[in-house]
């Protein structure tokens, strides 16, 4: 493997600018023809206010009302959804622009694999370091994902990689953006906190000058706009920030979403990559003796995160790139080593680097295949490697809800939505329904009985009762159908979601 510093030419971008044009045709792709829910965050912490802001309706969750979410992060993507929503009808252009935008971001995982693998052991190590974290189904599944701590992970590995490797860039400027790049991620996602302590000394160590005070004042750059737009949306500067912490640690509030075990996410990590977990792990430790620091910050993230009672599998995303790039420069090592024991010619009149890379990747793709075809990590614990259930993962986790609230976007005559047996949560909201008109939560017959003046198309996880014949099927994705009445809607006073939701506090 290379230790010395090495400075990729512009031929050697050209593979790079391949597999990220690949990488990014995959994301949108998977996106749009899969859509799906991971957790009601990506719609209600993000999507949801963003669509407040640029068309003036949300259902508003409690977080918003009582103020411990930024609008930061909703505020650029309602200028997204603003100028992308020319690209299709209804909701279908904007949540395509927000998708695109969000795959684009995610790239910066391929440009740092690449580069940090070139540094470690030339171009067949970046090569299988990106194209690794190009095909891995779960930076696949995770990269359009409107969630706070997926977005801030695209942040934190250049800020990461810009403060270790140096650059065209002066020192003091480089390890600024650095700061930078790292403040975001913290801002986004307070709970890598942790990880960005350990980042600073490992990387700073006594060097104050020199090296912790361009990072800083990086960093206090990003959290004095954060705290400057608290400031102007909520009551006090970083609100967002302490609330939040006060609101989930202090007073618990998170536990009501759940409480797990410490070793909670090794139990994720299994159910994700099954057996695969002990080659992937050898891979990783063997890429930590070139490049301890992601393997440390991975750790950190996931042992910071296993302190806490409330456990997601998203929120140790950032540690899952981290662990990919090492299995990549771990790969790369080894299948080198073994075509150059194996033999001592080349093979097919082909190089023997040659060779190796594509064995590698033939490897990889032979485990981020199947993996995703099983990628459930809220069933059982399954022994099996393959499956044929691929409806019953995340890939289509509420996607009949989603594509019939986007259809339903398109219908020009609705004024007003009732949602039967279909939880609110799972629905899109108005991020995907985008008609400014009310929406009911019916759960019972007698629900139906009071409110069905309020709407004329339902939304159904189940048939309708039979004492509503007036409204008729019009389509039916899977378990979920959209129903209309004719005629108009009544206004109906204190009903709503969103009445609801405030007087339930949720």
């Amino acid at each position: 493997m290379q230790t010395q510093h090495q400075k990729p030419s512009k031929i050697d971008n050209l593979p790079l600018i391949i597999i990220m044009i690949t990488a990014l045709t995959l994301r949108i792709f998977t996106a749009l023809k899969f859509p799906n829910i991971f957790w009601a965050d990506e719609i209600f912490q993000t999507l949801e206010p963003a669509h407040r802001l640029a068309f003036g309706n949300s259902i508003v969750t409690w977080e918003f009302r009582d103020g411990i979410r930024s609008w930061v992060l909703p505020g650029i993507l309602s200028i997204i959804m603003t100028l992308t929503q020319f690209l299709g009808s209804g909701s279908t252009g904007y949540i395509t622009g927000v998708v695109i935008f969000l795959c684009l971001i995610s790239l910066s995982i391929i440009i740092v694999a690449y580069y940090w693998g070139y540094e470690i052991g030339g171009k067949i190590t970046a090569l299988t370091c990106a194209i690794i974290c190009a095909i891995w189904f779960e930076i696949i599944y995770f990269s359009p994902k409107g969630l706070t701590e997926v977005i801030a992970t695209h942040f934190l590995l250049p800020g990461i990689f810009l403060a270790t490797k140096k650059s065209d860039f002066p020192d003091r400027k480089r390890l600024f953006i650095s700061g930078i790049l790292l403040g975001i991620s913290l801002c986004l996602r307070i709970h890598l906190l942790p990880c960005i302590i350990f980042l600073l000394i490992y990387i700073c160590g006594t060097k104050f000058k020199l090296k912790w005070l361009p990072i800083l004042v990086g960093i206090i750059v990003c959290l004095l706009v954060f705290g400057v737009v608290d400031a102007f949306t909520w009551s006090y500067p970083f609100q967002s920030f302490w609330l939040n912490i006060w609101v989930n640690v202090v007073e618990g509030r998170s536990k009501l979403y759940g409480v797990s075990p410490w070793y909670e996410y090794g139990i994720f990590l299994f159910k994700s990559w099954s057996w695969f977990i002990i080659p992937i792990t050898i891979f990783i430790i063997i890429g930590a003796r070139h490049c301890p620091i992601l393997l440390w910050s991975g750790l950190i993230i996931i042992l910071s995160h296993s302190i806490l009672d409330h456990k997601e599998y998203r929120f140790i995303y950032p540690a899952l790139p981290m662990f990919m790039i090492l299995a990549g420069i771990g790969t790369s090592e080894i299948f080198t080593q073994l075509i150059n024991k194996l033999t001592k010619h080349q093979i097919f009149f082909l190089p023997k680097n040659f060779i190796s890379l594509f064995l590698a990747i033939l490897f990889w793709v032979n485990i981020s295949l199947p993996l995703s075809t099983r990628f459930n990590v809220y069933q059982d614990v399954k022994f099996s490697i393959f499956s044929t259930d691929i409806k019953n993962t995340h890939w289509y986790g509420v996607a009949n809800n989603l594509l019939a609230m986007q259809s339903l976007s398109q219908e020009k005559n609705v004024c007003g939505v009732g949602l039967w047996n279909i939880h609110w949560a799972l629905s899109g909201g108005y991020a995907y329904l985008h008609h400014n008109v009310p929406i009911f939560s019916v759960e019972t017959n007698k629900d139906f009985q009071e409110l069905n003046s309020g709407f004329n198309y339902v939304v159904a996880g189940l048939v309708l009762p039979s004492q509503h014949q007036n409204y008729q099927l019009k389509k039916c994705w899977e378990g979920t159908c959209i129903y209309e009445r004719p005629g108009s809607c009544n206004r109906i006073v204190d009903r709503d979601i969103n009445y609801i939701l405030k007087r339930s506090g949720n």
